[in-house]
């Protein structure tokens, strides 16, 4: 990756997303056609002038991606992107409806998840399958498969790195114990165990693949298939609501494979090291784990790590040095893409049973997800080496940004339009956070090869209120990327199509609760009672979930 030019590294991050998935889908279709546009430029301006930049008509530094995480809808963001990187990935402009797309970002999130495919019961075809969800996950499957089918095309990206790493989230729900020795009067306990169940699954893609250590190698030709299996296996893994989606069974070779993981921890001495930290690993105790291969039940990975930045942070870490951080110095960033990163509240619980249950399961994950380091580089303005896109839209009726946000975000399943929306969002966003946002400090060593009639012009320029430097973009925008993508129009539901929605909830709850009670319920005399207050009570259910429907699209203004 060394080269004659200056270079600036991106890591990606994809948080979760539930059906707002196609708005970082589309971030990341954007991303994709600018640098491919720009390269395309840098490769006739390298025809035309060879390696006199001062003569380029565009800039010429160099613009890198090493890795990417995800957690949620953002692990099968980031899983579909992998197994696009060798493929062509044709930008969506228009809405083309049902039409085939050439674009697998597109294709999946728009065009097939949608809730016609999560209400059936294929699931359910064996009469002796447990019921895992209250959603049929067999389309997200069927999309695994098909995504793995994408050929490549021999089209190598010059801007993603070799080896590429991606991290992919998932709460283990077995966990990896570890113990903390400890000096006491019992001579029985060996020390205090602790079990984490914060995961990640490590891959890395391309021709050097197996030079990461700890990481699963996948070629770019897809010829060793199942380490492939293993990365959209885990991006479904990390993407497991609860109760919405089934869980998933991962596996290891052996716990062993979690001695390679390194941990930041402080150092004894920081005056003779010069650093208050260090990375070491730490091994497990094998002695609560079984031998052999390690196998582990996996939910949502976003319930612990919803905005997986240290990883990819961590992957652009040089040497343990840190990332510069401002304007003039910085080399690398991070880039979180949030469709939610409000999506929070910090309110009192009313004083009942069910409420009081509720939050202190939601104050869990928000205390998991808590993290104040990064809060305290939050509080600093000047720090270039991490950047945010997420929703922007201006509406004079004050309605949020998403439309695929009613429902707990699970509402884009219910139209296409929404889910269209979004993405053209994802795209508009982009391309303005790429244009006056994504920039550095003109000073900065990172525009060095730019000419000085590069380095003047108006159109390149960017300046930010309060700061009187001039301030020049980190990926300028060519070719297609710079025509200007319209703000969607937002989209409503169809008040006709709740007859059919609420038969679909209908033939798919019929499915679920009888057999749910069947296998749940060992007494046959509770088993019957249940059963007959479900006989009578079957047809109320699927119409107080359409009304709970109806009722949150009215107030997202989607009706």
């Amino acid at each position: 990756m060394e080269g004659k030019l200056p270079q600036f590294e991106i890591g990606l991050v994809m948080a979760g997303a539930v059906s707002a998935g196609a708005y970082t889908s589309g971030v990341i279709d954007f991303i994709f056609e600018a640098l491919d546009q720009w390269y395309e430029q840098k490769a006739k301006q390298q025809e035309q002038y060879g390696d006199d930049f001062s003569q380029w008509e565009i800039p010429p530094h160099d613009v890198f991606i090493k890795a990417m995480s995800g957690a949620s809808a953002g692990a099968i963001v980031a899983a579909i992107t992998a197994t696009s990187l060798y493929s062509d990935i044709i930008p969506v402009i228009d809405n083309p409806l049902n039409k085939p797309v050439k674009n697998k970002l597109y294709e999946s999130w728009v065009q097939r998840i949608d809730i016609s495919q999560l209400l059936k019961t294929q699931d359910l075809d064996n009469p002796k399958a447990p019921v895992l969800s209250f959603l049929d996950s067999t389309i997200l499957d069927d999309l695994g498969k098909d995504v793995l089918k994408l050929k490549p095309t021999g089209k190598k990206r010059p801007y993603i790195v070799d080896p590429f790493e991606v991290y992919l989230c998932v709460t283990n729900l077995r966990g990896v114990p570890y113990l903390i020795k400890a000096q006491g009067g019992n001579p029985g306990p060996k020390g205090h165990t602790m079990v984490q169940h914060a995961d990640f699954m490590h891959f890395a893609i391309g021709e050097n693949s197996d030079q990461v250590e700890g990481a699963i190698a996948l070629t770019p030709d897809k010829s060793n298939i199942n380490n492939w299996k293993t990365l959209i296996n885990s991006a479904l893994a990390s993407s497991a609501f609860p109760i919405g989606f089934p869980p998933r069974q991962l596996e290891r070779t052996s716990i062993d494979e979690y001695e390679k993981r390194k941990w930041e921890i402080p150092v004894r001495n920081p005056m003779a090291t010069g650093t208050c930290s260090e990375y070491r690993s730490i091994c497990p105790d094998k002695d609560l784990v079984t031998p052999g291969s390690y196998q582990f039940m996996t939910v949502d990975g976003g319930i612990i790590s919803n905005e997986p930045i240290e990883l990819v942070r961590l992957a652009l870490r040089r040497n343990q040095q840190r990332n510069p951080r401002d304007a003039q110095q910085a080399n690398r960033a991070t880039i979180l893409i949030d469709p939610f990163p409000n999506d929070v509240d910090a309110v009192n619980p009313k004083s009942t049973l069910f409420n009081l249950v509720s939050r202190i399961f939601q104050s869990f994950i928000n205390q998991n997800r808590f993290k104040a380091d990064e809060l305290i580089l939050a509080l600093d303005e000047d720090v270039y080496s991490r950047f945010l896109i997420a929703p922007e839209r201006s509406d004079e009726q004050g309605r949020k940004p998403l439309a695929c946000g009613s429902l707990n975000a699970f509402g884009g399943f219910l139209s296409q339009d929404f889910r269209h929306h979004d993405y053209i969002l994802g795209r508009r966003n982009c391309q303005r956070f790429l244009k006056k946002y994504f920039v550095l400090s003109a000073s900065n060593p990172l525009f060095n090869s730019w000419s000085k009639a590069l380095k003047t012009n108006p159109q390149l320029q960017v300046e930010k209120e309060g700061d009187q430097d001039i301030f020049l973009p980190i990926i300028p925008l060519f070719g297609s990327a710079t025509k200007e993508i319209n703000l969607p129009n937002w989209p409503k539901y169809q008040k006709e199509n709740f007859k059919s929605l609420e038969k679909q909830i209908q033939e798919r709850v019929q499915a679920i609760v009888p057999r749910l009670i069947n296998q749940s319920i060992n007494d046959p005399i509770i088993r019957t009672v249940l059963n007959s207050l479900w006989f009578l009570k079957r047809g109320s259910l699927a119409k107080n979930i359409r009304d709970i429907i109806k009722d949150n699209l009215e107030k997202y203004g989607q009706l």
